[in-house]
């Protein structure tokens, strides 16, 4: 019962910084995509990098309580590259097959990407 009460509250600690990266990405996305004219895939490419950092930051210290290792480091690194890999895929399949507007993909990234990172994050990357 103890274990499963951490990993609510933690889960609840990830999606708060979740929230907190997110609007930092959408700001990010907005500003390159409508203000800097970049194509929507550069620009959550762009976005998705200033996202990851500030993410490592604050779930290292916030979430997870957990010290600075390069294991770590790198662990996170490789869980935010298969979310990378998702959010690109994702943004493809919608923009350019599909033709909707990138907002509707980024609505759909926002709904699978942290539950699979968080399970990664939590399991693997700061155990």
């Amino acid at each position: 019962m103890l274990l499963q009460k951490e990993v609510s509250i933690r889960f609840l600690k990830y999606s708060l910084v979740g929230c907190i990266c997110t609007l930092i990405y959408f700001i990010s996305v907005f500003l390159l995509v409508e203000l800097f004219h970049q194509e929507p895939l550069l620009g959550t490419a762009i976005a998705f990098i200033v996202m990851t950092v500030f993410s490592f930051y604050l779930n290292k210290r916030f979430t997870f309580g957990s010290d600075f290792s390069s294991k770590k480091l790198l662990r996170f690194f490789t869980v935010a590259l298969v979310g990378f890999v998702l959010n690109f895929a994702i943004i493809f399949l919608i923009v350019n097959v599909m033709a909707f507007h990138y907002f509707i993909g980024e609505l759909v990234t926002i709904l699978i990407i942290p539950v699979i990172n968080f399970i990664l994050n939590n399991y693997w990357t700061f155990q």
